[in-house]
């Protein structure tokens, strides 16, 4: 129901013209007033604490680096390593909740359905709250990537961008989970998801690629400055590939040397 401004006093209606010029010119515009967090009440004169079970102790070599493993609320199990490691880790990966609508994730305890009017708004009040923790946990050199697929890839870029700054996205890797797409999309059969990667400060950070194979380097017997590579024809290959098969889609390609042009027709020229 949209608001009577006529009824306000003019002290009412500076407050409201002073909301409206403090707001971003630019990104996302949310309502966190309708979607705060059942423990953000909680825990406004409380901090989390971790407790130690020995009988899930993970043990591992003296002589190699400690792994942890804390089983609790992600909000809160970022808050704590915001005060033992903030600053110091290299690399963060999550999979949030992907908001499907479908029962994926709960928010106050409850399951946010798909056409719940603050649907978008909560995921993002979720969201950015855990990212911001995030962001301070990164080292200099950081890197963060988060999975997400179509439902909330646009919403979640435009967050990532305003909290770690546009020129620190590094880059989108698609992510083939079925080649054959799912059978139950209407119209397109949706067969990837996303992984958006960020630095926390890009002039810092640094990709690592994976080591070739032997089959590898037989293939990629080339290299620049970039990386190794192949040359790849412009022949198709595999099915439907040869001028029997597909006769309809081969077309001749004519050069004449004396002015230097190609063309499809031998008229042309």
């Amino acid at each position: 129901m949209a608001k009577d401004y006529s009824q306000l006093s003019k002290e009412e209606l500076l407050k409201v013209i002073e909301k409206l010029e403090s707001r971003k010119k630019y990104g996302l515009i949310w309502d966190e007033e309708k979607t705060k967090e059942q423990f953000e009440k909680e825990s406004e004169n409380a901090l989390p604490v971790l407790k130690e079970v020995r009988g899930k102790a993970i043990k591992t070599d003296p002589t190699k680096p400690t792994h942890i493993l804390i089983e609790g609320d992600n909000y809160h199990a970022l808050s704590v390593l915001n005060y033992t490691h903030q600053g110091k880790i290299d690399v963060i990966y999550i999979d949030p909740p992907y908001n499907t609508g479908n029962k994926s994730w709960k928010y106050n305890n409850q399951y946010v359905e798909r056409d719940d009017a603050f649907k978008h708004s909560k995921w993002l009040s979720f969201m950015a709250k855990r990212l911001y923790l995030a962001k301070n946990l990164l080292s200099q050199e950081g890197i963060i990537i988060v999975a997400i697929d179509d439902y909330e890839h646009h919403t979640l870029r435009l967050l990532m961008d305003e909290i770690f700054g546009e020129d620190n996205r590094l880059g989108t890797i698609t992510v083939v989970h079925n080649p054959r797409g799912r059978n139950d999309e209407k119209f397109f059969a949706t067969m990837h998801e996303y992984m958006l990667v960020y630095a926390r400060n890009k002039d810092f950070a640094q990709v690592g690629y994976f080591e070739l194979s032997d089959d590898d380097i037989d293939k990629y017997n080339k290299s620049d400055d970039i990386s190794a590579y192949n040359e790849t024809s412009f022949m198709r290959t595999g099915n439907n590939s040869n001028r029997d098969t597909r006769p309809n889609l081969f077309y001749p390609i004519y050069y004449d040397s004396e002015i230097d042009k190609l063309t499809t027709c031998a008229n042309s020229f």
